[in-house]
């Protein structure tokens, strides 16, 4: 499943439009999402390096700042499936020898990023946000800016002021509903979910099954995160007074939370700092990643795990079996590294009791008196 064989790269000089294939692929890394859940999150990025025999005496003109790639894993064929970002920088390394217009020892090296740095960049001079649903605001931002953001996402969002960058706005109201964003889907789209709303992966991980199923992996992480635990959740909405809840029994001085948030009411704020401290105020010890070799598995399934497309991924629930016992995680982040050696994917997860919302008739967020209900 290395990068030569098994992942395409292709680049479109405009969009919509045809597509051209770049040829002699050395290597790809990407990286989408985030590593914990409480990050905030950068634009996902990643990196091609290709031979370029020809790229002095005739370069390829599209490969500029800007122009849309994808990358095509080996089951995913079309658009808009893959990954996708612009690219933000080429620089090309030329080698020894030269002749007949051929160097064969020189390399183009493209970086990329995906669709919310384009937000990152974009300044929200003064626009006064009505307050709506946030899958609502989220069209009106794309109707200002030209972006192609969506969401579905119904929870109810203040009034607010965009006077630093769209890219801040998106990531406080992320904060605002504790919810996921993927920015590398087709067309370099990118994508606010709701927290409530998770895809449940048909492939799992296993440390000893290895079929159509499951996914074998190599190394599972696990960690007890200081950034996790908390004793005392500050809520701070924008335009109400801040909410404090603390842990019963809890002592000075207190491990403290503090969110600013765009929350539409000092309820919605209270509803979720009980909700935040419920997750955060106990200690836990947890899987936060798992890396898999693209080789090792008997049938591939690493770029999808069973979903329609990479991009979604990100907030997806999957299973993971280690020494007998399985427990459900949350994808947060995915990354890839590929050569003419090998490939390897690595995810970036949460655990199920750190996102446990109360969901009726599901077996997983079903749990009276376990999970919670939202705010």
């Amino acid at each position: 499943m290395g990068a030569p064989g098994n992942y395409v790269v292709n680049y479109y000089p405009t969009f919509p439009g045809s597509f051209t294939t770049l040829n002699n692929i050395q290597e790809i890394t990407f990286r989408g999402g985030r590593r914990s859940q409480l990050d905030a999150y950068n634009a996902s990025s990643g990196t091609i390096v290709a031979r370029y025999p020809s790229g002095y005496a005739s370069p390829i003109t599209a490969l500029v700042p800007g122009t849309l790639l994808e990358i095509l894993t080996p089951n995913i064929s079309a658009y808009p499936y893959g990954i996708y970002g612009r690219i933000n920088n080429v620089s090309v390394t030329y080698g020894y020898p030269y002749a007949s217009s051929i160097g064969p020892a020189d390399y183009i090296e493209i970086t990329f990023e995906g669709a919310f740095a384009e937000a990152a960049r974009m300044a929200g001079n003064g626009y006064s946000m009505a307050a709506a649903p946030l899958s609502t605001q989220i069209n009106t931002m794309n109707s200002q800016t030209g972006l192609t953001a969506s969401s579905s996402t119904p929870q109810q969002m203040a009034a607010t002021t965009i006077n630093g960058t769209w890219g801040d706005w998106v990531n406080s109201s992320l904060v605002s509903i504790n919810g996921r964003m993927a920015d590398f889907g087709g067309g370099a789209s990118f994508l606010v979910r709701s927290p409530y709303v998770s895809s449940v992966c048909t492939v799992n991980f296993s440390d000893t099954t290895n079929n159509a199923t499951n996914q074998v992996y190599d190394t599972l992480r696990f960690d007890a995160l200081a950034d996790n635990y908390y004793t005392q959740v500050q809520v701070d909405p924008e335009s109400y007074a801040i909410q404090t809840v603390t842990k019963a029994g809890a002592t000075t001085p207190y491990r403290t939370l503090t969110v600013n948030t765009l929350n539409s009411s000092t309820s919605q704020a209270t509803d979720l700092a009980n909700f935040l401290l419920s997750q955060y105020g106990t200690q836990k010890f947890a899987i936060s990643q798992i890396s898999c070799s693209a080789e090792a598995q008997n049938n591939f399934k690493l770029d999808t795990l069973g979903l329609s497309g990479t991009q979604e991924l990100i907030g997806a629930r999957v299973n993971v079996t280690f020494r007998g016992t399985t427990v459900t995680c949350i994808i947060e982040g995915v990354s890839l590294t590929a050569t003419p050696e090998g490939a390897r994917w690595t995810f970036d997860v949460s655990g199920a009791d750190l996102n446990n919302y109360l969901v009726l008739n599901d077996a997983v967020f079903g749990k009276l008196n376990s999970n919670k209900l939202g705010y």
